[in-house]
């Protein structure tokens, strides 16, 4: 049977990925119930939910062993102010926001307050890149200014280019 509750207590250790949850009308809490993901196997999803979130259970009528299926919005827990049918991402607790606008054809990071990190082997870009702010290099790049960096006209002599 589908109950809704609220969240009182989050799994840690052996129990994380598992919450318990208040059941007002029937005035009990359950035992651990596995949290919802989109994922478990190899694509792995974690989305933690926190305590005093609503949520939606199915359980057995005994509400002795059950399942958290979905959290749920309500008055107090409204969705981000940029969601709409066209947007799907993810704002976290300190703000930062990451979402996709279908309609605008963008694709958007917000991350004022935070530091955003890659550990890739490629980057590339296709298209114009525009860059407000510091550049910065590590030791291994070479070391070319983009204000000040000339070629060798064929004489030897730096300048600008011959049409």
């Amino acid at each position: 049977m589908l109950r809704l509750g609220i969240i009182s207590e989050l799994g840690t250790g052996e129990y994380n990925g598992y919450c318990r949850v208040s059941f007002d009308e029937v005035e009990m809490v359950s035992a651990w119930l596995p949290l919802p993901s989109t994922g478990t196997k190899t694509c792995k999803v974690w989305q933690p939910l926190e305590v005093n979130s609503q949520v939606a259970c199915l359980m057995d009528k005994e509400c002795e062993q059950g399942v958290v299926v979905a959290a749920l919005w309500s008055d107090a827990d409204t969705p981000p102010e940029w969601a709409n049918a066209q947007t799907m991402g993810v704002q976290f607790a300190d703000g930062a926001q990451v979402y996709y606008d279908a309609g605008a054809h963008k694709l958007i990071v917000n991350a004022p307050d935070s530091e955003v990190e890659m550990t890739i082997t490629k980057l590339k870009i296709t298209g114009d890149v525009e860059v407000s702010g510091e550049v910065t290099a590590g030791m291994a790049a070479i070391p070319i200014a983009l204000t000040t960096h000339k070629h060798p006209t064929p004489s030897g002599v730096s300048g600008p280019p011959t049409p």
